[in-house]
């Protein structure tokens, strides 16, 4: 994670023993190994309408991937009488439920827990426990919803990094409340991290979901036609951005640890990217329609790749390697989904006949920075003589809902490769994840250098995408191994007047070094607006990190008002599309696509700011009088 930690390594020289390890004693006696907690099975008993549950907060040996692996001596919580898990007992009870709570604190401090309250409630409210105390907690389930409990041992608050001490960032657990009389077929996924910054002043982070790191993660099966139906808790300190490959889900409610906001019919909406902050929850809704492997994952380059303190970091996969390897390069917050035939058909491919053909060839740029250089090659569009200065930004690539285009990536660089076509729903084969996208014996394999790979593609909605770079480290998302990919209705054609497209992603510009950029520059042009005009913007967050990512429409230092009209490609409910300010957050991995009118001449600016990322950028418009 590309975060600061200047006050982190300053507590570390004033208080060295801030996070210092358990005592001697604690380590040379046995610790209780960690059980993965999938969060199906609730814990305590429920009996005529009071659930009485007693809790533990132990050390315990927890082992990320495999049994024989990298292991961390942590904090857990544990049902009395069983074994610690990762993510903590599941907490489940129907609304209406009574809950008898008994904590007793088996660490050597003292330890607060939060989010045992009824709900909604106070974020706040808290069990304070001494070393080896034991306190009860009764209190009301309260209204249905995801929600989670959790607990410190430095006092800090749960997304206060700087503060917390590695051994309790795995202290949290579900705690979910059901409608009376309903218990939904749903999974829970709770996303973890361990971390810690080692005494060379480096960050080091190991993510996990249900207390698991790709490749252990748990794969899941599912037919097509079924209707999926998810829970998921961000009990990390960092903002997430979890993404389905092949298909859109739809987010029907929000929350924290004290309150849920279920949506109504009308509320929700349907995108592949779904931001989710510190301490907050969100449920989503999804039905697999087409066969083969797909993945499910937060966006943010560190959060899917694998650890360093869990493998060496120069390690590097070849493009053999990456067919065969069962973790496909990647690791961390990866879940696996294998759609196989259900009550439903596979969804058809359509003729293919007389499918346009297109060429998208990556090289490298002899000066280095960027270190590639992408072109698109289009029959029916001539070729310019002109050479162009290799910029990071790939060329925009404009498809026709529902015509069938080839796309051949022809790879002219010295590794391998591989491009995800990022929100498009395609056969699985074409999906882009080497040594994971296909099924069965036809795995999509890396472009290995001088060999192409056809990704056949028939977009069925019109609307904005993205491709770039899926292979197994930051080196393409960095390097401008991306571009837009938009889908026009039959008939349409992207005006340049009206349509304007913004991709935001970071990279090394020369000579001013690593930055974030506005269509691949850090300082772009003043671009032209006319007042009264209506413009459609194209905004997309490419960026490696940004999951924080905030963009506003500026003048004179004030937000204007603009109308969200498409998130993720998918257009929205006539009730969604009203007038806002020109300010809000899009998280790595997605677009949004907005209506813009100005009505007053000047000199507004688009601007992008991130706090992960530390750095702002400005694109400048002049807005000419009607």
């Amino acid at each position: 994670m590309r975060m600061r930690y200047a006050n982190v390594i300053s507590a570390l020289l004033l208080f060295p023993g801030l996070f210092s390890p358990f005592s001697s004693e604690a380590e040379r006696a046995p610790l209780p190994v960690i059980v993965a907690n999938d969060n199906r099975t609730s814990a305590g008993n429920l009996k005529d309408g009071i659930l009485n549950v007693r809790l533990e907060l132990r050390q315990a040996r927890w082992y990320p991937e495999t049994a024989d692996g990298v292991y961390k001596d942590v904090y857990a919580f544990a049902e009395e009488g069983q074994a610690p898990h990762i993510p903590g007992p599941l907490l489940r009870v129907p609304q209406g439920t009574r809950i008898h709570a008994s904590l007793h604190n088996l660490l050597p401090l003292a330890a607060k827990v939060y989010g045992l309250h009824a709900h909604p409630g106070d974020l706040d409210q808290v069990v304070q426990l001494a070393a080896g105390e034991t306190r009860e907690a009764h209190f009301d389930a309260g209204e249905p919803g995801s929600y989670m409990y959790w607990a410190t041992t430095s006092d800090a608050r749960l997304d206060n990094l700087e503060e917390r001490q590695a051994e309790e960032t795995l202290l949290a657990g579900a705690f979910i409340v059901d409608r009376p009389g309903v218990r939904e077929n749903d999974r829970i996924f709770a996303i973890t991290a361990w971390s810690r910054i080692n005494s060379s002043g480096s960050a080091e982070t190991i993510f996990a979901i249900n207390g698991q790191s790709w490749p252990a993660t748990e794969r899941l099966t599912y037919r097509t036609g079924e209707m999926v139906h998810w829970r998921i808790l961000n009990t990390t300190p960092v903002v997430h951005a979890m993404h389905l490959h092949g298909f859109y889900f739809t987010v029907d409610g929000v929350g924290d640890s004290a309150r849920f906001i279920h949506y109504s019919e009308s509320q929700r909406r349907k995108v592949v990217t779904e931001g989710i902050d510190s301490g907050h929850t969100f449920d989503l809704t999804w039905t697999p329609e087409r066969t083969g492997n797909w993945l499910f994952h937060c966006h943010m380059i560190d959060h899917m790749s694998p650890s360093p303190i869990l493998h060496p970091p120069d390690a590097k996969p070849s493009a053999h390697a990456a067919e065969h390897d069962h973790s496909a390069g990647m690791g961390g917050l990866v879940v696996g989904l294998t759609v196989i035939p259900g009550s439903i058909p596979n969804t058809a491919s359509p003729e293919r006949k007389n499918a346009r053909k297109l060429q998208l060839v990556i090289s490298e740029n002899p000066e280095k920075t960027p270190l590639y250089k992408l072109e698109l090659n289009d029959p029916a569009v001539p070729k310019s003589d002109e050479k162009k200065q290799p910029v990071l930004l790939g060329p925009p690539i404009v498809l026709t809902r529902g015509d069938p285009v080839d796309i051949e990536i022809k790879n002219q660089s010295s590794g391998p490769t591989a491009i995800h076509w990022h929100g498009i729903e395609l056969e699985s084969y074409y999906d882009g994840v080497p040594g994971w996208s296909g099924s069965g014996q036809q795995i999509t394999p890396a472009v290995a250098p001088g060999t192409s790979f056809v990704a056949r593609i028939t977009p069925p909605r019109a609307g904005t995408f993205i491709y770039h770079s899926h292979w197994h480290d930051d080196t393409g998302i960095r390097n401008g191994l991306y571009g837009p990919l938009i889908v026009l209705e039959p008939g349409q054609k992207l005006d340049p007047d009206e349509d304007r497209i913004f991709v935001f992603s970071v990279g090394i510009y020369a000579p001013l070094g690593f930055m974030m950029l506005i269509n691949g520059q850090p300082g772009p042009d003043p671009l032209p607006l006319r007042a009264g005009k209506r413009y459609r913007f194209r905004l997309i967050n490419i960026t490696d990190e940004g999951s924080d990512l905030r963009v506003r429409l500026l003048f004179k230092g004030e937000p204007v008002s603009w109308r969200v009209v498409a998130k993720d490609g998918a257009d929205l409910p006539p009730a969604q599309i009203v007038s806002s300010s020109a300010d809000m957050f899009l998280p790595v991995g997605s677009t949004c696509d907005l209506q813009v009118l100005l009505e007053k001449s000047g000199q507004p600016q688009l601007e992008i700011s991130s706090e992960v990322l530390a750095d702002v950028a400005m694109q400048p418009f002049v807005v000419l009088a009607k």
